[in-house]
This record gives structure tokens, sequence and C-alpha cells, in this order.
């Protein structure tokens, strides 16, 4: 069987905790959560305009700092994917 990589951010690892029981239970081969941050350029200012805007200027991808990486089953990949949207996940 091929498997397929997906990465997903959320807010919140609540969120991403519920999103990795639902794909465990899809037979993800492997699912873990994690918080990333970046310590590159931590002055105010830097802190200031990651409040306000995201690189890609989506205020939705604000705080997103909560990674979730998984291999799953290609058969169960689509539906992976719903499960993460449905939970309000971004990829």
């Amino acid at each position: 069987m091929a498997e397929r990589a997906i990465l997903a951010y959320f807010h919140s690892p609540e969120q991403a905790e519920g999103v990795a029981s639902k794909l465990k239970a899809l037979r993800a081969v492997d699912v873990q959560v994690d918080r990333f941050n970046n310590e590159i350029g931590r002055g105010l200012e830097s802190a200031m305009a990651d409040s306000l805007i995201s690189q890609d200027h989506e205020i939705d991808s604000v705080g997103l700092d909560i990674v979730l990486a998984a291999v799953i089953d290609e058969q169960s990949y689509e539906q992976a994917l719903r499960v993460i949207e449905a939970a309000g996940g971004a990829m």
C-alpha cells in the first residue's frame, strides 16, 4: 500500500490532539503533534508584526504554531484531509 504524508497546522494543541486521535482511528502509520516557534528576529517590532498579520497576508493563519505530522494510507488520505479541515486545521 502507498502512504502519504500530511503536515497540518492548528491554533491549539487540543485541536491537533483531537485530529490525531481521529487519524489514528483511520489507521495512520504515524502521527505526531508538536509546537514550533520562530526565535529569529524576536524583537518588539517582530512581535507586533507577527500579531497583526501572517506572511501570506491571511489573518486566519496567525497563531498556527501547532503542527501535526502524519503518515497515512493513500486510501484514507482524502478522508484525513476532510477531518483536518473540519477541525479548523490548515495545510
